[in-house]
């Protein structure tokens, strides 16, 4: 049975099918094109997010140095857990790049922790400090 085209002509049934078939062959390669950008954009963001880590990781170790907060065993063993994490998180970043979403939540979720105890360390000296001086 014929089908009505768009400017009201005839359409055979066998055009309409291949008409159908092209348009979901079309919305196919671009559902794979979105999926790819997807992808990608995971994979920035996570890029973003380790080197936003990384110039976080290097504020402290400058407050550590500079004399800031005098260095304390207690200090040094977070730095150190946190260079170590720093360090884990990266590998994991290069062996899971395919994976980037969770990956990515993996990593920040760690490193955000290792950050914590690292910033309440360093209030904490620094707490000592001003009230050592007071």
């Amino acid at each position: 049975m014929p089908s009505i085209g768009p400017k009201g002509g005839v359409i055979a049934t066998g055009m309409v099918v291949t008409m159908a078939e092209d348009r979901i062959r079309e919305l196919e390669t671009q559902i794979g094109k979105l999926q790819t950008q997807q992808a990608d954009l995971r994979k920035q963001l996570i890029k973003a997010r380790i080197e936003n880590w990384q110039g976080r990781i290097d504020d402290l170790e400058v407050q550590i140095h500079t004399g800031a907060v005098e260095t304390s065993q207690k200090l040094t063993a977070k730095m150190d857990q946190l260079r170590s994490t720093w360090a884990d998180t990266k590998k994991q970043w290069e062996a899971t790049i395919s994976t980037a979403a969770s990956a990515g939540d993996t990593v920040h979720s760690g490193l955000q922790s290792a950050y914590r105890d690292l910033r309440n360390a360093l209030l904490e000296a620094k707490n000592k400090l001003a009230s050592s001086h007071s």
